[in-house]
């Protein structure tokens, strides 16, 4: 007689509309007490990540990032340099002819950033932050996972898919920490929503929220907060209806009303940087009215082709083996071949989820966004989504490609392991019932299909790499291998021949060694900033001549900002998003920085009026106007035609044709000493009798300048720095305006006699950002301590039971 069939175990049900907390994990006795818990996951994320970062913390070492060592790092000196003396860094006198901070404030009032400075110095700011961020990313995954339903081993391997994936880890090298800190967010905004509309609008999780958005929009990487932003909007809009909350108006109105005081709340707290930023847009290069046009919003967008570097970079190559269509390509989409397996087997065993299949819509929805002009679509979001205009680098959007990735093959194992939960339940062989059998046998199939994949775009890749990076591309067949390991771990688990224990430690070294082969080369320490950076022969030199003088720096010399180390003022500089009138008084290029084209004028105008008095060069220089003062690491000249930082004009020309001033300087005859161009509707006159008179900086320091004037008559005091509408000027004490002169400069007219003119920095918009980004982070500190001790409470009076543990 036949065993009868053993009856199919009956399916999970869903979880509730609204329970009151994460949903309960069957599996979680598997490891046991602490080992389940979100506070472990901590442990590892966190761990896992000073692991990684600890080279660049170590003493006499720093942490390598080609935009950060270019410009970043000199900027996060002045900025802790400032707070140290007790005041807020402003305006940076030293770059550009001066810039406000907030026109690329970067991570100055990020919360993690002055916990790095105060605890760890300056030098380490950079690897400490990268610590946190990726210990958040690995966090803020697993809380996802689990909010998802997933057991907690699932949302623990869940968490290193994402924590290690390629495209954050690889932008460590190029210097983009504001990206790294919006989209190591990424998961934990998502998980918070969930948490928020799943409760039905309890306020911890939105109050979560709150923080969460405004520290992603502290590191003012706008565009990646934007795309955010938008994959959060739709992820709510989706789970209102998966919830059914959008029958029930009462809760709705909450989850609603919660949700859109967070992201307002976020945004308050980042108006220390976005109040006054909105005040400089229109002096911005890249704030243009319209944007800059179709062929800047499309620049840097993703090559189709190179979607298939997500399962093998080598196909175009890492780095310097690079040879794809980007202009410039300093990091890899890889997420590794642990995701893309389980991303595969999805397909046949996650898609009942209404989860999978949202983030099936929201990755090709980014990957539409991230393939930017290369696709017609990306046309209707240029005309239709706000903002989009002033972007570049669509590719940008392509962490949400990732997350939805990730999140896919979260599910997928999830699905797996219910799979393998049945089969135990059912205590019979998986291969030996008929759905077990159909179940094992797509599976086998599957991952045999990945497997072939794997070599055969190893084949592709080894084929289209240039002969001459043949030996320098690395194994094209590195994917193949690994997804031969995920295949053959996932199979044998599956089969019932590996238990869960080993299974899940497997895996898990799996997905770290997979994403850490890939995303090693992409984190380099180099010597410490003191050493690396310490004085030589050229900045000493111009340290020891009478200051402030301004420098143009050539090709050949140094790190860009440098020189700022020492207080030392250039014409240009490493920015991206200085003063559009200083990029036209230098002269304007085609893109965002400036080919200084006026520089090289005959009449020298543009460099004696903007106190250019030292070029520094890697080559000689022969000119009529300059002579060699100092022959070292570098050549440097002395204009002979500068003028001071503060000088007297004795008279004047007023314009208000826009241009009008870079035109009257551009003409051969023009003499910055005794003429000034001053942009004005109305006129202004000075006396026309000759002028005798001097004008001196008595101090200067980066947001207060004091000059003393002596003349015989009424003149144009002009000091050379950027103008700016913020900086306030007073003659004695009083008010005077300041003009704009030669399109750049500042000018106040002074009387006759001895006279002290101060000019201020002091924006009431960075004020008012500031008050209000300090009374948000007292909210949320309050409003934390109040959870705290409610938690320990709670915990004082609830006794704890400890989880059985198998043998």
């Amino acid at each position: 007689m036949k065993n009868p069939k053993p009856a199919r175990p009956a399916p999970r049900p869903p979880s509730p509309a609204a329970p009151s907390s994460l949903p309960r994990d069957d599996a979680a006795p598997a490891f046991g007490g602490f080992t389940g818990t979100l506070r472990f996951a901590a442990l590892v994320y966190f761990g896992l990540a000073l692991l990684y970062f600890l080279p660049a913390l170590m003493p006499g070492k720093g942490i390598y990032g080609s935009d950060y060592l270019a410009g970043g790092y000199f900027f996060h000196e002045f900025i802790s340099r400032s707070f140290a003396a007790g005041h807020v860094p402003k305006w940076v006198p030293y770059v550009y002819g001066g810039v406000p901070l907030y026109a690329n404030p970067g991570s100055t009032f990020y919360p993690f950033r002055f916990l790095a400075d105060w605890t760890l110095g300056v030098k380490n700011i950079w690897p400490a932050l990268f610590v946190i961020q990726f210990g958040f990313a690995g966090w803020g995954m697993n809380l996802l996972a689990r909010e998802m339903g997933t057991r907690r081993w699932v949302a623990l391997v869940s968490g290193l898919m994402f924590e290690f994936t390629g495209l954050t880890m690889s932008w460590v090298l190029a210097g983009h920490e504001g990206r790294i800190i919006v989209v190591t967010f990424a998961p934990l905004v998502f998980a918070l929503i969930h948490m928020g509309v799943r409760t039905g609008g309890k306020l911890a999780p939105f109050a979560g929220l709150a923080a969460t958005v405004g520290f992603a929009l502290l590191s003012f990487q706008i565009q990646n907060a934007y795309y955010l932003l938008l994959g959060a909007a739709i992820w709510a809009v989706f789970l209102v209806f998966h919830f059914g909350v959008h029958r029930r108006r009462g809760e709705l109105a909450r989850v609603l009303g919660l949700g859109v005081a967070a992201i307002a709340f976020a945004f308050v707290m980042a108006s220390v940087n976005f109040l006054p930023f909105q005040d400089y847009v229109p002096d911005s290069p890249r704030g243009m009215s319209g944007g800059r046009g179709w062929e800047y919003s499309t620049s840097y967008s993703m090559p189709p082709g190179e979607i298939a570097d997500v399962a093998v970079p080598e196909m175009h190559g890492v780095l310097e083996t690079y040879h794809g269509e980007s202009p410039i390509k300093l990091h890899t989409e890889y997420v590794g071949a642990v995701v893309l397996a389980l991303f595969a087997l999805g397909w046949a065993y996650a898609r009942k989820s209404r989860y999978w299949w949202f983030f099936v819509g929201l990755g090709l929805f980014a990957l539409s966004i991230s393939l930017g002009g290369n696709t017609p679509i990306y046309r209707l979001y240029y005309e239709l989504l706000p903002g989009t205009k002033k972007f570049r680098a669509p590719n940008l959007s392509f962490f949400l490609v990732v997350l939805s990735l990730v999140s896919m093959a979260t599910l997928a194992l999830e699905a797996l392991a219910r799979m393998r939960e049945e089969r135990d339940a059912a205590r019979s062989p998986l291969r030996r019932t008929n759905e077990g059998e159909k179940a094992f046998g797509a599976a086998t199939w599957i991952l045999g299909g990945m497997v072939a994949l794997g070599f055969v775009l190893g084949a592709s890749a080894k084929a289209g790499t240039p002969p001459e990076l043949a030996g320098a591309v690395g194994t094209p067949f590195r994917f193949a291998f690994f997804v031969l390991l995920v295949a053959a771990l996932l199979w044998a688990w599956l089969r019932g021949s590996l238990g869960l224990r080993p299974a899940v430690v497997l895996l898990a070294v799996l997905t770290v060694l997979d994403l850490g082969v890939v995303g090693r080369p992409f984190f380099r320490t180099v010597p410490a900033p003191n050493e690396m950076f310490a004085e030589d022969d050229v900045a000493s030199f111009l340290r020891s001549q009478p200051q402030p003088s301004r420098v143009w720096v050539l090709g050949g010399y140094r790190e860009r900002n440098y020189l700022m180390r020492f207080d030392i003022d250039q014409a240009g500089g490493e920015h991206g998003n200085q003063m559009q009138q200083w990029n036209e008084f230098v002269g304007a290029g085609p893109g965002v920085d400036p080919d200084f084209h006026n520089f090289s004028a005959p009449s020298g105008a543009f460099l004696n009026a903007g106190n250019v008095r030292y070029l520094v060069s890697g080559q000689e220089i022969a000119a009529p106007f300059l002579r060699e003062v100092h022959r070292g690491s570098a050549f440097v000249y002395e204009n002979i035609g500068a003028l001071p930082r503060a000088y007297l004009v004795p008279s004047l020309v007023t314009t208000n044709v826009p241009g009008g001033a870079l035109q009257m300087m551009s003409a051969p005859n023009f003499d910055p000493r005794t003429t000034a161009v001053v942009n004005s509707a109305t006129p202004v006159q000075l006396p026309s009798t000759p002028l005798h008179g001097a004008a001196s900086v008595a101090s200067y320091t980066p947001d207060r300048v004091a000059v003393r004037t002596q003349a015989d008559r009424q003149a144009l005091l002009v000091l050379a720095d950027n103008y700016y509408k913020a900086w306030h000027a007073t003659v004695d004490g009083r008010e005077s305006p300041i003009l704009r002169t030669d399109h750049a400069l500042r000018g106040v007219i002074v009387p006759a006699g001895a006279h002290e003119v101060v000019f201020t920095f002091d924006p009431p918009a960075l004020r008012t950002g500031l008050m209000l980004y300090l009374l948000t982070l007292g909210l949320l500190a309050a409003y934390g301590l109040y959870l705290l001790a409610t938690h320990f409470r709670r915990g004082r009076h609830t006794p704890v039971t400890a989880e059985p543990v198998p043998a």
